[in-house]
């Protein structure tokens, strides 16, 4: 498996059909020359290079805002089977694989609920002279992300918090260990999901669930009538095999079909060019071997597999707490999150 100038050109396609869809008005305006001395500037496009043991880097950074309404039929990648890589997997399977992809919504009036996006880039990595790896990514990004999800490989993080009233009727076993373990219907809890099997354990490749990791347990933010402090309590709430007492801890990824990305409840200040509340350092990859590409939030190197990889990692924000990415409430992580209108007309979606 090869990524291919192919999987280059579609990043960059989707660069560019971010900047054709978003609205700029400006017109040319002539300076004098007194006027021009006490401009300064930059370029909207710049590169920059980096190295990280052994692997060089060139960056090429459009800076700049953009806001889109996109829709893409499928975003597969990663399509192959390798006996060595993805000795696993099943045949036919992808590391990314999403139906009707789109990114931002339509209201029922046709209006434009955007995905706002700052300072894109697409980055390569070269071993020598060989080009093994390719990234699209975003400096920060906040909006619906939507899609008939079916696999992916990659990092990203889950946070889900909320009243516990939805967990009581999952089952009668779940209400009497919750019941036990000093929770009721007005507690507030709060966990953390990732990529995982269907046994519970961590799975960064072809995912098709998304859960608590085996050995996590819900945490109580406010109103647990013994705050969840003994061993025995503990482990009522501790996730083992996907569940909790009968309660299912992980669900299927096609679950969850438009997922909020940053914070779209906090609005952008129309006087700061900054997208408020907005998701850091996601990507999207293809390398032939694991390559270590720079999160640009943090400035650390994290580890993309060989293959295609998918990172939308915890991030700072504004008070400099590392926060996750994607967070919801215990009735979406039940229920899962019904898809969003993401077309024009009468189509919901595959347009």
């Amino acid at each position: 498996m090869r990524p291919t100038i192919g999987f280059a050109r579609t990043a960059l396609a989707l660069v560019c059909a971010g900047l054709i869809s978003s609205t700029a008005n400006a017109k040319m305006v002539e300076l004098a020359d007194a006027e021009l001395s006490e401009v300064t500037g930059q370029a909207f496009i710049n590169f920059t290079t980096d190295s990280n043991a052994g692997i060089n880097y060139t960056r090429i950074n459009f800076r700049m805002n953009v806001e889109t309404q996109l829709n893409m039929k499928k975003l597969q990648l990663g399509q192959y089977n390798d006996s060595v890589t993805r000795p696993d997997e099943a045949q036919d399977t992808s590391d990314l694989l999403i139906n009707n992809f789109a990114l931002g919504t339509v209201n029922t009036d046709d209006t434009i609920n955007p995905f706002k996006i700052a300072n894109p880039f697409l980055e390569l990595a070269y071993s020598g002279n060989k080009v093994v790896g390719v990234r699209i990514g975003f400096g920060e990004a906040k909006g619906i992300l939507s899609g008939d999800i079916q696999s992916l490989t990659g990092n990203i993080p889950i946070k889900i918090q909320g009243t516990a009233r939805p967990l009581f009727s999952t089952s009668l076993a779940a209400e009497s260990a919750l019941t036990l373990a000093g929770i009721d219907h007005h507690t507030q809890l709060q966990a953390y999901a990732s990529l995982v099997q269907a046994n519970g354990d961590a799975d960064s490749v072809r995912a098709t669930l998304v859960g608590m990791v085996n050995g996590q347990v819900l945490e109580c933010v406010s109103g647990c009538v013994f705050g969840i402090a003994s061993d025995f309590l503990l482990d009522l709430v501790k996730s083992d095999g996907c569940q909790i007492a009968k309660l299912a801890t992980c669900f299927p990824l096609s679950n969850f079909q438009s997922i909020p990305v940053g914070n779209i409840a906090v609005d952008d200040l129309a006087a700061a060019a900054a997208i408020e509340g907005a998701a850091k350092g996601f990507f999207i990859s293809m390398q032939t071997q694991d390559v270590a590409w720079k999160n640009q939030d943090t400035n650390q190197f994290m580890t993309a597999l060989k293959g295609a990889f998918m990172n939308l990692p915890e991030y700072r924000d504004a008070n400099g707490n590392m926060v996750a990415p994607i967070n919801i409430d215990f009735e979406q992580a039940v229920n899962g999150i019904p898809r969003q209108d993401t077309c024009l007309g009468e189509a919901t979606k595959g347009c």
